[in-house]
Order: structure tokens, then sequence, then C-alpha cells
């Protein structure tokens, strides 16, 4: 017996998904074991909702800022983030389980990343249950950095690698935050406060002096506006220039926006991971194999080459002259505006509690570091480096296994290079990761994050 299959959005059948009995139609799912080939409505409807979370959390999440000014920022677009994922989780897993039900059947291919991530979460509850702190961890000291956002973000990972395909409208809503974003930054940087970021009779460049702290954008600190633009500038650049559509150079506009607004904010961290995410990319999105080979050779020369400028850096104070110092095996307490003197503690606290650490979220209560200016003073409750963060709160296991788990992704990326969107997504993850060593790690653009990573080691769209 023979099943008409009919062509849907112009695709006719036919990809196999590997560990899966299913073949896909269109944008259907056929059960092969069903005579006539039942559709899978129930994982269909889980995977359409799946897209709009995904499309909320990459083209909206980053706009919203809670009405309430700084003073709420952060409180304001975690609950927005952990709101949109609960109500996501809840209505995927009661539409799979009426499926179930109802007779379908469900399949997840398992790989080194999943594996990994459910280790740093295995990490992360073992050190919760030992630490001293308790119940703090569930939440965290400050701003929310506790297990229970920890499981969010995997969770994360885990349903949209699952039920997210990478599409084109990833693209559209990164480059619509990128846009809005970068235009309310401009405004900001022109004096204005157009949306309360700033005490009021304050500006942007009263940073530091009678506030602690730099704001800019709609994503609070000024780090985290960076962070956004190291994540979604280098996609944006990449599928414009990748795309075999001609309309899709449109997207170097909100591409150059960022890039320059970036460098106006002056976040050397955002620079760095925007350079270091060329410098790697260049070669994976080259098509033809030999040219690539050749990029990798430059790409590699060029790295070599800045390294060794640096070491043999002539200048006695700045930027550059610090990162000399550390390819010299010199940690200055001022390296990365005081970050040398964090982490130089943070390597302490870490030797104390190397296998467990102190707790999830635990970093504010531990780090007894405080800054004090003429109108403010301030206490150190981040490590100001995920990684170190990672490994002081949770242990050296759980600190690599997240390490394994993004080193994974990065070898999707490669593998799959091909894919216009993959290889496009691959290029902010590189540069998110990179920031990462100098940023917060917080809820303001986490979440974006592991919506990436998540969409990297899907399977790709058809």
């Amino acid at each position: 017996m023979t099943t008409q299959v009919k062509k849907i959005d112009g695709f006719s059948p036919m990809e196999k998904r590997p560990g899966i009995g299913f073949e896909m139609r269109g944008r259907i799912w056929y059960d092969e074991k069903k005579p006539g080939g039942d559709v899978s409505m129930y994982l269909n409807r889980a995977r359409w909702v799946t897209d709009q979370y995904t499309l909320l959390m990459l083209g909206v999440f980053p706009l919203f800022w809670g009405f309430e000014g700084y003073d709420w920022i952060t409180e304001s677009k975690y609950w927005f983030f952990a709101v949109a994922t609960g109500l996501w989780l809840a209505a995927v897993t009661l539409l799979l389980v009426v499926g179930a039900v109802k007779g379908e059947r469900y399949a997840v291919s398992v790989r080194a990343g999943h594996m990994f991530m459910g280790l740093f979460l295995l990490m992360g509850a073992m050190s919760a249950v030992n630490s001293e702190f308790g119940s703090l961890c569930f939440m965290g000291a400050s701003r929310n950095t506790g297990y229970f956002t920890n499981v969010l973000y995997v969770l994360i990972f885990f349903g949209v690698s699952w039920l997210a395909r990478p599409q084109r409208m990833h693209i559209w809503a990164m480059a619509v935050s990128v846009t809005v974003s970068t235009v309310i930054a401009a405004i900001q940087l022109f004096g204005l406060n157009p949306l309360h970021l700033f005490p009021n009779g304050t500006n942007y460049y009263d940073k530091y002096v009678l506030w602690a702290g730099a704001f800019l954008g709609s994503m609070g600190n000024v780090g985290t506006f960076s962070a956004h633009l190291c994540l979604a500038v280098p996609p944006l650049a990449a599928f414009a220039l990748r795309s075999p559509c001609r309309r899709d150079r449109l997207y170097l506009i909100p591409a150059a926006l960022g890039l320059v607004l970036m460098t106006l904010c002056d976040v050397e961290a955002g620079l760095l991971g925007v350079l270091v995410s060329l410098l790697v990319s260049l070669p994976v999105l080259i098509r033809d194999r030999c040219r690539s080979c050749i990029a990798g050779c430059i790409s590699g020369g060029v790295t070599l080459s800045g390294l060794g400028v640096l070491y043999f850096w002539p200048g006695t104070s700045g930027t550059l002259w610090e990162m000399s110092r550390v390819l010299h095996g010199e940690l200055l307490d001022s390296f990365g505006s005081h970050r040398g003197q964090i982490w130089k503690r943070c390597w302490e606290l870490f030797l104390e509690k190397p296998w467990l650490g102190a707790g999830p979220g635990t970093a504010a209560r531990i780090l007894d570091i405080t800054w004090e200016g003429e109108y403010y003073y301030a206490a150190v409750d981040n490590t100001h480096n995920v990684y170190f963060g990672h490994l002081i709160e949770i242990g050296i296991i759980g600190a690599l296994a997240y390490l394994a788990a993004a080193f994974s992704a990065i070898l999707t990326w490669i593998r799959r290079r091909d894919d216009d969107l993959i290889a496009s997504f691959g290029c902010g993850f590189v540069a998110y990761l990179v920031q990462d060593f100098f940023g917060l790690g917080l809820s303001l653009t986490a979440p974006m994050l592991f919506v990436l990573w998540g969409l990297i080691e899907s399977e790709p769209s058809c």
C-alpha cells in the first residue's frame, strides 16, 4: 500500500532523523510504524510553542526593561525570563504528555553536550546540598544567580535543542532587538534618559562618579549591553554574508549599528569577543575547503602576531600594557577595571573548596572586596568572570562540565558549517564565550545564550 504525501510549505519528503522512528515530510512528523503515517500533532504543537518562545527570548526579552528604571531592571528582566520559561516548559510538557497518552511516540537524540550539561546540573545540586549556606543556594545571595536559575538555563538548552529548529525568523528577531536597543543607547549617549535608566538629574556620563555603575541601552549594565551585542552582531553579519538571498544583506545594517555602539561605549570585553569571533569564525564561514584552510592559517598567524606584539609591548600603562603583564605571568590588581584583584581572590576561594565549591549563587557572600567612590560605596558581589564563578561556586568538576558542553557545541558548529543558520549562530556563541571571561553572567543576557546554544545543538532545519 502506498501513502499519498502532500507537500507542505514547498517541501517534499524526506529527511530521516537519526535515532528516531519518524520521517520529516515538510514540517510534519509521521510515525513510520503506524499504517498510513499518522501525524504527530502534539509534537508539532510543542515545536510551534518552542518557536514562539525562541522568538520571544531573542527579540522581545532584550528590549524589556521593567518600567521601573535603573533600580529594578535586573529583577524585572529576571522574572520576565523566569515566567516566560516556566509557561513554555509547562505548555510543551502538557502537549507531549497528551500526545503520548493518545499514542504518539517520542525519542530524543542525546549527544555529548547534553550529557555534560546534565553533569553540570548534577554537580550544582551536590554543591548546594553540601553548602554551609543551605537554602540560600536555591535563588542565590544576589541577583538570582542560584541553582534554580541554572536549572532554568539547562532546561532551555535541552528544550530548544530537542524541539526547535533554526529559522530565518531567529535572525530577524535578533535584528529587531539590536536595532531598537542601539537606537535607545544612541539617544542615551546624547545625554537623554528615555527609559529612566539613570538616577534623576544624571546621565550616562555620570557613571562611576555620581552612581556606582554604567548603564546603557535597555539591558541595564553597559557590560550586559555589550554582551547582548556580542551574541547578536556576529550572527547578523555572518548570515548577511553567507545567505544566497541578496535582501539578507540588509542585516548588515543592524550589525553595523551594534558594532558602532559597542565601540562608543568602550567595553573592551565585548570588542575582544567580536575580534576573537572574527578570527575563529572566518575559516568556518568560508565554504570552499581550500580557502577555508588558507583563512585558518591567516587567522592563526594574526593571532600569534598579536600575542607577540602584546608580549613585547613597550608601554608602562593602559589596557595593552596590563595584558602584556598577564602574558609575563603577572596579573595586576588593576587589570580589567580591577578584575585582577577579584580573580586573585577567586583563586584563593577555589583552593579552599576545590571539589564542590561554596554553593550555587554564593559568590556575593564569600567575596570580601569593596570599592568606594566620592559619592558611592559598593561591595563586589560577582566574580566578573563566569568560569571563575562556576569554579568557586560548584567546584572544578562542574566548571569543567560547563566548558566541555561549550566545546561540544563549538565542534557541532564546525561540523554543521554548511548550514547557513547554524554557521551564523556559532559566531555569536564564540563571541559571547570570550566576553564571558570578563562578564557578569546574569539573567539579563544568559537566557539568550542558552537559547542560541540549544539552536546550535538542534537538528538542522530541513
